[in-house]
């Protein structure tokens, strides 16, 4: 099967690529002039091609040929900052020439997987969201660029699909994690929200940041977890995911007739809640953690992925707890610092 990637040489397209080449698949990469990554990629066996997801000219040759598109570029809020002219550029204008490039193929293609994200649903209000998101249950709407611009790319393939019957599915990311990367999210250090509230003028906020700064006093300004809390006392609750699952749900998704036409968030088998995995990374890392309950709207929320579990059997395996051994063991072996996502 011929397999156009774009994006490849990031975190989770260079794993997927891994993973179609273990397949025996052709796969061809997409990257941007000068991408230093390119050379590692054609070493595992990938071709790969340069140029500009925001011209047609290139997309058009890069996608001729191929049966399998996945559409992983894009102009992302950790690869920043972007102007809101290169997100339209990047992300929806790419978009569009991809979908266009992949229905010119006719009855070649097989399939067309447009990622997005979930910073295009707005989870943060005020007390959390209490039950179990699905992919039709919070309205798209965002007046963050990098959001707004995936709720457009998501609007293009639902376009594509009712006019030109293309076999296309939407992918929505959570907030994903290479290999070992658990231990470096920010939301679980003091010092992300110490800098976080210390330009906060209201009463609430100056009184956290007085709170926040006496439990930093405790390890002298040291490293210190926090077991995040709203006003409330109730510990935040997140789900994200980690790069492999991602790798199985691209595997299993790819091809299936099931999947065309539809949206499918994709998190790890688990959420988490603040409570009981920072004194677990704690234990394992010797590092002290606080308990503060903070003056913002809390994170709080997880996600039904039962359509991808059902429509094309996502099982995704990693416990929250296996990714901090995991990450525990690198740092031992002298890694240090966030883990780079293996391909």
């Amino acid at each position: 099967m011929k397999v156009l990637i774009t994006g490849i040489t990031g975190r989770v397209g260079a794993n997927i690529a891994q993973r179609f080449l273990d397949r025996g698949d052709d796969v061809r990469g997409f990257v941007w002039p000068g991408d230093r990554q390119a050379e590692k990629m054609k070493g595992l066996g990938a071709e790969i091609i340069e140029g500009d997801l925001a011209s047609s000219a290139d997309v058009n040759a890069v996608v001729d040929g191929q049966e399998v598109v996945i559409h992983l570029g894009a102009a992302f809020q950790a690869g920043g900052p972007f102007t809101p002219e290169q997100y339209f550029d990047t992300n929806v204008k790419g978009t569009f020439n991809v979908l266009e490039a992949s229905k010119n193929l006719g009855d070649k293609l097989k399939h067309v997987l447009i990622t997005s994200t979930d910073a295009t649903m707005f989870k943060y209000p005020e007390g959390g969201i209490a039950d179990p998101i699905t992919e039709d249950s919070l309205p798209l709407s965002t007046t963050d660029w990098y959001g707004y611009s995936k709720v457009l790319c998501e609007s293009l393939l639902n376009r594509y699909r009712a006019q030109d019957d293309l076999p296309g599915t939407i992918i929505r990311f959570a907030n994903v994690w290479g290999a070992g990367e658990i231990l470096n999210f920010g939301q679980f250090h003091l010092s992300h929200f110490l800098k976080q509230f210390e330009s906060r003028t209201d009463g609430a906020g100056k009184a956290t940041y007085e709170i926040l700064q006496a439990e930093s006093a405790k390890t002298d300004g040291g490293p210190r977890l926090i077991v995040a809390r709203d006003a409330n006392g109730r510990p935040w609750k997140k789900h994200q995911v980690e790069v492999r699952d991602l790798v199985h749900a691209y595997d299993q998704a790819v091809g299936n007739p099931a999947t065309y036409g539809n949206v499918y968030q994709l998190g790890s088998k688990e959420p988490f809640t603040w409570d009981v995995l920072i004194p677990y990374i704690s234990e394992k890392t010797g590092i002290p953690y606080s308990t503060v309950d903070l003056a913002i709207n809390p994170t709080f929320y997880e996600y039904d992925l039962s359509a991808a579990k059902n429509d094309f059997g996502y099982a995704p395996t990693l416990s929250l707890f296996d990714m901090v051994d995991e990450g525990v063991r690198y740092n031992a072996e002298g890694g240090g610092g966030i883990i780079p996502t293996s391909v």
